[in-house]
């Protein structure tokens, strides 16, 4: 009966949370080591320097005959006890998460780290007063469907489709955590493997020129006009900054030099489609996961999200114009060279 009732409050508390647009982040699991319930030994080293300093004052004190009592000894101690005291302090909503470290030393990172970038392009080698895009990327080029990074490794990316956990019932959810386990054990153990989730602006292209090749050769005027009315809608989702979608990827990569790059680059593109296949046949019928390649074109949108959020969303615009534009000599010589000045100082 309370196993029920605590059942029903998580789920009531997830509902409360979406509707709200917020998450609960989970704890990770705390590996370090504690004096007591509440002291870490961590936190009795890092205060370890005030406590030799109050117990040097304390030596003193009665060296120059003043004498050892209680007040003295309150006086001495009080920084060490004060700043143990406020290690032991947790956030109010992770407790993994100490007072200290989240107000005091997070805070101290933040001011005191880079916030603004300039970039240029150019010869990765050269020396430069400002840092190339690539480098602070890590990222030199797109091609052949990989990411080449700066550190000599080509990087294959796998799209693949998802499932819905919280809709499936035990014995369903124990099938497929079965085989995604027998997926993980059945990988070579050479594979360098990274699975990520990412949050992207929603991509409703698709889904929007087949609604427009649908109604394009419709008759009826006011079946017309309620078309249009829907695909503005459409529009209006896709631009919209509260809606996204997460998309999971599967990401392998290799290092290569310059003498066996082509070779690197087939084993790659080998391993990358056998890991398509084994991805598509881990579950069966409705559960059937798809997974595809990404070309160059959609590295290079997944990239450009993952580095300029907010333009990537207002650049998804999925209406295109279909009538010529003519320009005076003088306004293309002025869009050449803003084009120009952009090709060389921004990433897009």
């Amino acid at each position: 009966m309370n196993l029920a009732y605590e059942t029903q409050s998580i789920a009531e508390r997830r509902e409360q949370l979406r509707e709200e647009g917020k998450i609960e982040l989970p704890l990770n699991v705390d590996t370090r080591k504690y004096l007591l319930s509440f002291i870490r030994y961590r936190d009795v080293l890092i205060s370890l320097p005030l406590l030799i300093a109050g117990i040097v004052a304390l030596y003193i004190i009665h060296r120059t005959g003043i004498g050892i009592n209680s007040q003295n000894v309150i006086v001495c101690f009080a920084p060490w006890a004060t700043f143990l005291l406020l290690l032991t302090i947790q956030h109010p909503d992770r407790k993994n998460i100490s007072f200290f470290e989240h107000r005091i030393v997070w805070r101290i990172k933040y001011n005191n780290r880079q916030k603004l970038f300039v970039y240029t392009k150019g010869d990765l080698m050269g020396k430069k007063k400002e840092k190339d895009v690539r480098e602070q990327l890590g990222i030199s080029n797109i091609y052949s469907d990989c990411y080449e990074t700066t550190d000599k490794r080509l990087v294959k990316v796998i799209k693949v489709s998802s499932i819905n956990l919280s809709l499936l019932n035990n014995k369903e959810k124990r099938m497929i955590f079965q085989a995604y386990e027998t997926f993980l054990n059945d990988l070579p153990k050479n594979l360098t493997l990274q699975i990520s989730q990412i949050a992207q602006p929603v991509n409703l292209k698709n889904y929007f020129l087949f609604i427009q090749e649908k109604t394009s050769r419709e008759q009826d005027m006011a079946k017309k006009l309620l078309a249009k009315g829907y695909l503005d809608f459409i529009d209006d989702i896709q631009k919209s900054k509260n809606m996204v979608s997460r998309n999971r990827y599967v990401i392998i990569s290799k290092t290569f030099t310059a003498q066996n790059r082509e070779s690197v680059l087939e084993e790659l593109d080998r391993q990358a489609k056998i890991l398509v296949s084994q991805i598509e046949n881990m579950l069966g019928g409705r559960f059937q996961l798809k997974a595809e390649i990404l070309n160059n074109e959609e590295l290079f949108h997944l990239i450009y999200t993952c580095v300029d959020y907010e333009n990537a969303q207002v650049n998804a615009e999925i209406k295109t114009s279909t009538f010529p534009i003519t320009l005076g000599e003088e306004t293309y010589r002025e869009m050449k060279k803003r084009w120009e000045k952009e090709v060389t100082e921004k990433i897009i």
